[in-house]
């Protein structure tokens, strides 16, 4: 996403001031000040097309770190949720085994229902 802004003032004796202002998220510079740099220093051109591309590298690798790091947080959270829920039903099994069906089944219901309340609270809450 890019912002250009441009600012002129001109005094009563001719004199004009010209202000402009470049903001983006990329790395690309806008061609015109790629040709003022050619007029003034024409070796640095090349310099500044191979950090752009040097940046332009960068960006891309760490988007892909920031992506495999999500991905991964996201696999061990619902591996862990399972291993959560799984062990809710293994007490609540081994209770009811053990002569305390009711225990049992409020263990293992309980431990079902938290699960699905956080996993549908998340998803609310991100919508």
């Amino acid at each position: 996403m890019g912002r250009h802004t441009t600012a002129n003032v001109r005094e009563r004796s001719g004199k004009e001031l010209t202000l402009q202002q470049h903001d983006t998220d990329s790395p690309i510079i806008p061609v015109a000040q790629i040709e003022r740099l050619h007029q003034f220093r024409p070796d640095l051109v090349d310099w500044v097309f191979h950090q752009t591309q040097a940046e332009a590298e960068h960006r891309r690798t760490e988007t892909r770190r920031v992506n495999t790091f999500v991905f991964v947080e996201r696999l061990l959270g619902q591996i862990f949720a399972l291993l959560i829920g799984l062990a809710g039903i293994v007490g609540g099994v081994y209770a009811a085994i053990n002569g305390q069906p009711w225990a049992g089944g409020t263990i293992a219901s309980l431990a079902i229902t938290g699960l699905a309340a956080v996993f549908l609270t998340g998803r609310r809450d991100k919508s």
